[in-house]
């Protein structure tokens, strides 16, 4: 039942294995229909992840099929969830460059055409508070906003999109520019897109890449 969304979730879970973003358990994967939530379950090793194993909660987090505890950020993931309905797919990660970035930054600034056309115009870091809290699914959905990626402060990187692809293909994007930004920063001034040429770039993407 549902065998569709649990695969995704589990390609999703090696994937980012694959792509370095994650070490051993940490991080979360989900996918949602627009009534259930299909989402990892916690601290399970992603290379025994089978169907089974995926746990399937409602759009407010009760549990409807589960054979281990939905992972410990399911209130992140119901959050951004019920705050934007184009959201299909969400990934959190603990990539190195985006966690080193939320030390030091309050956000990314618009510094690369793919940045700006698949994360939003400007990458902000959530403000800190306890993993699986209310007060960081809050804060993570108010530094989302209407980007596709939001930093979480000494903690890591959440990622969306419509579908798990989508949410990949973010965390690789965010993660390469906080690489950039960081070696841009100790080099000397840095070069920002201006405001009105980054709208125009997340415009195009979200109109016509996207199709």
């Amino acid at each position: 039942m549902f065998d569709e969304y649990k695969d995704s979730v589990i390609e999703g879970c090696r994937r980012i294995v694959a792509e370095n973003l994650v070490k051993g358990t940490w991080g979360n994967v989900s996918i949602s229909d627009g009534e259930r939530i299909f989402i990892t379950p916690s601290n399970f090793p992603y290379e025994k992840l089978t169907r089974k194993d995926i746990s399937v909660t409602d759009m407010k987090g009760q549990i409807m099929l589960s054979e281990h505890k939905p992972s410990s950020e399911l209130k992140m993931h119901i959050a951004l969830y019920n705050a934007r309905k184009d959201i299909k797919a969400v990934i959190h990660t603990h990539p190195v460059f985006s966690s080193a970035v939320s030390l030091v930054c309050e956000k990314i600034p618009s510094l690369i055409e793919d940045s700006v056309m698949i994360c939003g115009e400007e990458i902000l870091v959530a403000q800190f508070a306890s993993a699986g809290s209310e007060e960081l699914a809050y804060n993570v959905v108010e530094a989302m906003g209407k980007n596709n990626a939001a930093i979480m402060k000494n903690h890591g990187l959440v990622t969306i999109g419509d579908s798990i692809n989508e949410a990949i293909t973010a965390s690789l994007v965010c993660e390469k520019t906080a690489q950039i930004y960081i070696v841009a920063l100790s080099c000397g001034n840095v070069s920002i897109i201006s405001p009105e040429q980054a709208a125009q770039l997340r415009e195009k993407y979200l109109k016509h890449y996207k199709q």
